[in-house]
């Protein structure tokens, strides 16, 4: 099924350290928050931030294993009860012990009983730790849903435009990040997603945590961004949880591109 219009869900949801059960029955609350209410309408959507249920560790021990991941079951379970997409990033080790910082995509696919999973591994590691303890991504991907294609990123990737660059010969829609971005850099974030925006002629999607961690500070300031860089989220609560809400609109954004051909300059990647 295709849509024109896609409403998302930006939860900015601060994990407990290294607690994954807790966190899932914490989301489980908040998500069911989104379907009776507390936002205008149900999402086609859900976005979780960067390591939504165990926080930014490098501990070897909080990678779940590749094929069994808990995390992923539970977001596989959380998408086909509500029938809608769910997504946000999760460290994850392969039978080799490499870890990676995996962004999984799973909604339903035609049916309720049939799960689609799409995965993205961060390419751009944050130095300070997480280039020693995590394998980079090499492949960059573009996820299909309702008809919208999408360019996923996490965190650091944001800064590197090379990374979500746009073409005419093969446009993506929807730019989606999720990330644990410190409050002492949100100015940056900021700046950085209105571009990404901007120079693809996309909409754009930022979803940060809040709360702390042993090491930083977090304040969400998510963000929903139109093709034209203007903010397009409203502010929301679900389970006492900030969420940040929007409707995507398609065609005003083909229109736009049409009358405003950037993305046929732009170089192949």
């Amino acid at each position: 099924m295709t849509t024109d219009k896609l409403k998302v869900a930006l939860v900015e949801f601060s994990p407990e350290w290294e607690k994954p059960e807790t966190n899932m029955k914490a989301l489980d609350g908040v998500i069911a928050g989104l379907f009776s209410g507390s936002v205008p309408d149900r999402p086609d959507m859900v976005v979780l931030p960067e390591f939504f249920s165990a926080g930014f560790t490098m501990n070897p021990e909080a990678a779940e294993p590749e094929e069994t991941s808990a995390t992923y079951a539970w977001m596989e379970k959380t998408a086909l009860k509500y029938g809608c997409a769910v997504t946000g990033s999760v460290p994850v080790a392969d039978c080799g012990s490499r870890r990676y910082n995996r962004l999984f995509f799973t909604a339903p696919a035609g049916s309720y009983d049939i799960i689609c999973k799409e995965h993205y591994d961060k390419s751009h590691l944050f130095f300070g730790g997480e280039q020693e303890n995590y394998v980079p991504g090499k492949e960059r991907k573009v996820f299909e849903y309702k008809g919208w294609k999408i360019l996923p990123g996490i965190c650091f990737d944001l800064r590197f435009p090379e990374w979500s660059r746009n073409t005419a010969s093969g446009p993506y829609d929807l730019y989606l990040n999720v990330a644990n971005w410190p409050v002492a850099r949100n100015a940056a974030a900021e700046i950085l997603l209105k571009a990404r925006s901007i120079e693809n002629a996309c909409w754009s999607v930022f979803c940060n945590r809040t709360g702390s961690d042993p090491l930083l500070d977090y304040s969400g300031n998510s963000a929903i961004i139109d093709f034209r860089g203007r903010s397009r989220g409203e502010r929301y609560t679900a389970a006492g949880v900030p969420v940040v809400y929007g409707v995507l609109e398609k065609p005003p954004m083909l229109r736009f591109r049409k009358g405003f051909p950037v993305l046929d300059l732009a170089p192949d990647m």
